[in-house]
């Protein structure tokens, strides 16, 4: 049995609508009560919006690595790194940054050097594995092949 105790200074709810269902509802308006209220002149994004930003940002990422690849990979990298894929990536990272806390700005303020120095360093890198995996040319015969 719950007995409920009035403080001298609470008002009990007149509208049944006042009151609270579930505690799936309570954990509801605590995150609402517990976000920092947007800056002024700024729009706050949905998780919705967060994450196709997010999926744009993958598919420009994809979209400049797959061509390094080798011809006949290419197809099968595109269906690993599929659409569905992308965007189940950007929801992971819109839930890790609200485990933490975070928004996603700042999940890329802290983390964004580091993404960038991976694919400054990844594509050059990309390129070199390509280039070393790449067959010398086909000489003919009693010719000598350049050092």
């Amino acid at each position: 049995m719950v007995t409920v105790t009035k403080k001298p200074d609470q008002a009990t709810p007149t509208d049944p609508g006042d009151h609270v269902e579930s505690l799936e509802s309570i954990a509801k308006l605590g995150e609402v009560l517990e976000a920092p209220p947007p800056p002024d002149g700024q729009v706050v994004k949905s998780d919705q919006d967060e994450a196709r930003e997010i999926v744009t940002a993958l598919a420009v990422l994809r979209a400049a690595a797959v061509p390094f690849a080798p011809d006949h990979v290419q197809q099968p990298l595109m269906t690993v790194w599929s659409d569905p894929q992308l965007k189940a990536i950007a929801d992971a990272i819109i839930e890790l940054c609200k485990l933490h806390g975070w928004t996603v700005g700042d999940f890329f303020g802290v983390y964004g050097p580091y993404i960038q120095l991976a694919m400054a360093l990844g594509m050059p890198l990309l390129v070199t594995i390509k280039l070393l995996k790449t067959p010398p040319p086909k000489v003919a015969d009693g010719q000598q092949q350049p050092a």
